[in-house]
């Protein structure tokens, strides 16, 4: 059961005193890493689950890609998976949204717009990196007693010269309908014609994936 961040905004909320004390240090910067976290209240009981990534999301080969007009997106997925014996694992749930890094040559400055429309504008690099590293709490929960896991993953990739206008008009809200109906601003267009045209370009792509610890509620 697919639900998506555009019709169901309270699935996200970022964590921003988490976000300030754990933000990685803007002079060294590690490897990009992705990560799902599970916490119990003082009852026992257990909390939605937290994701968070971290690391140089900007620099390296994307932010070459960024500086050359190219701007980058990010696509996060969580899934809920419940442990079944010889069988399969089955997926119980999962949530999908997405973030868009453009950069202006001119000023150096940065936008990140995320599902739903809301944009951030950003004067340096260090203040989108931790921008990038908040980490969100994501309402998606088991219903039954069985033992479950959480499978993240992070698709960060440069969009094609084709969806620079496309990432331009969702900016100003042209994509508004499309994205409050499926959360994602890549499947405008088709999400397996982009994946085509990003693997044709040469452009950078890197996917991430972090795994929970098997869990029972």
């Amino acid at each position: 059961m697919r639900r998506d961040v555009g019709l169901v905004p309270a699935f996200l909320v970022a964590v921003a005193a988490a976000a300030g004390a754990q933000a990685p240090s803007d002079s060294a910067p590690g490897p990009p890493r992705l990560s799902v976290s599970l916490a119990r209240d003082a009852d026992g009981a257990l909390r939605p689950p937290l994701v968070r990534a971290t690391g140089a999301l900007v620099g390296g080969a994307f932010g070459g890609a960024l500086h050359d007009g190219f701007p980058v997106r990010y696509h996060f997925r969580l899934e809920l998976r419940r442990s079944v014996r010889i069988l399969p694992d089955r997926l119980e749930g999962d949530v999908e949204w997405d973030a868009v890094v453009l950069l202006d040559p001119l000023t150096e400055e940065y936008d990140l717009v995320r599902s739903g429309g809301s944009a951030e504008h950003f004067p340096s690099a260090a203040g989108l990196q931790r921008a990038l590293s908040v980490p969100f709490t994501v309402d998606l929960m088991p219903r039954g007693r069985d033992q479950y896991y959480y499978l993240a993953t992070l698709e960060i990739e440069s969009l094609s010269l084709s969806e620079l206008d496309e990432a331009e008009r969702w900016l100003s809200g042209e994509f508004g309908p499309a994205i409050a109906r499926r959360g994602d601003v890549g499947e405008a267009l088709g999400r397996g014609v982009r994946r085509l045209l990003v693997r044709l370009s040469g452009l950078p792509r890197l996917r991430l994936e972090s795994r929970s610890p098997f869990f029972r509620p």
